[in-house]
């Protein structure tokens, strides 16, 4: 029977750990970016006038387009 070496068993732990900690990081990181690109667009949809519309398009060629309503009579509540 081979005798495996403990320096080389760390060593791997040691490497998947490091690229486990990095895909979290990542995800974490890409996270926090949709949610303050989702908070911008509702921020510049509520300041859009009665009837406005939003179009976002990103660098992948998705894009969002988000329409306001008008509202039937003045001082209407926007949800």
């Amino acid at each position: 029977m081979e005798i495996i070496s403990w320096g080389w068993v760390v060593a791997a732990v040691a490497a998947k750990l490091t690229v486990l900690a990095g895909l979290w990081i990542r995800a974490r990181w890409r996270a926090q970016a949709e949610k303050a690109r989702g908070d911008s667009l509702i921020a510049i949809a509520e300041a859009l006038p009665n009837g406005g519309r939003l179009r976002d398009q990103r660098a992948d060629g998705s894009c969002i387009t988000l329409s306001v309503p008008a509202t039937a009579h003045p001082g209407g509540r926007r949800g």
